[in-house]
């Protein structure tokens, strides 16, 4: 099946690893352009004292060692960007859209995970990573999606949003923040499809990553790990190309008529009846 991807000019947020980085290497494989940012230029050790280094503990691959490694599958722009800062995300949108000659799609990934359990700095941190950034990418690339004329706006969100999860106490804003976004998505389905965007979310369910939440998880958790995985009727968590695979086809010509749309993606994970 031909997405028709090849040529599209793509921005994803949080993409130096985990699903972000699947996700650009899918695109990228079908022939797009990329545009991707990341929170910092090497996968150096943050300090540990760095309050605004919370809920996953594990960093992989800064900016440049992804752009290099991604670079040998296409053509992909990388830059530093804290997305917990609505001016830092609009100012790499426009830069995107000037590096690429546009943009046609844009997928919303970044996530501060939970922020820092029972406190207000952790609401303002999911408040501003999860949500505005979402807000600056879309109302920055919407006239590029506009100029597009069959643009997509593609948001990542959660199953803790749709479904209690115990994710512990930084599950609180986490949720919240993410059933914002899947509202906020269907409200631009509404308003924009006139202009051929579409607005679509995607709701994960565990999915494991090694260097990831999970793979976390799995080393200093080990029963709330095992506990997650048995309750997965095929006994195991997704992964993050059936994540990606979800994304692009959502972003695709073949989703033309999908708007609107809250797409769980959790092998059965959750038990709600989904109509």
């Amino acid at each position: 099946m031909d997405l028709e991807l090849k040529g599209k000019k793509v921005i994803v947020s949080a993409a130096t690893r985990g699903l972000g980085r699947r996700m650009v290497e899918r695109f990228l494989d079908e022939g797009a352009i990329v545009s991707f940012c990341g929170r910092r230029a090497r996968g150096e050790q943050p300090n540990p004292s760095d309050e605004e280094v919370f809920a996953n503990p594990l960093h992989g691959e800064g900016v440049e060692e992804a752009v290099a490694a991604l670079s040998k599958r296409g053509t992909v722009f990388g830059s530093v960007v804290d997305c917990g800062y609505f001016d830092q995300v609009t100012a790499w949108v426009e830069q995107a859209a000037k590096d690429m000659g546009g943009i046609d799609i844009v997928v919303s990934n970044a996530s501060a995970l939970g922020g820092i359990p029972r406190s207000r700095k952790g609401w303002d941190i999911n408040y501003n990573v999860d949500l505005m950034s979402a807000v600056a990418m879309f109302d920055t690339a919407l006239p590029f999606l506009k100029a597009a004329g069959n643009g997509a706006f593609v948001q990542m969100s959660t199953i803790t949003a749709i479904e209690n999860h115990a994710f512990g106490e930084a599950g609180l804003s986490y949720g919240a923040m993410k059933a914002a976004l899947i509202n906020y998505t269907h409200q631009l389905a509404q308003d924009y499809m006139k202009f051929g965007i579409r607005c679509n979310c995607v709701c994960p369910g565990p999915i494991f990553v090694e260097d990831g939440s999970w793979g976390f998880l799995q080393e200093n958790m080990p029963d709330y790990y095992e506990s997650n995985r048995l309750r997965h009727p095929a006994g195991r968590f997704g992964r993050p190309d059936e994540i990606a695979d979800a994304v692009l086809y959502l972003a695709s010509a073949r989703a033309s008529w999908i708007t609107g749309v809250n797409l769980t993606v959790d092998g059965g994970f959750t038990k709600n009846v989904k109509y």
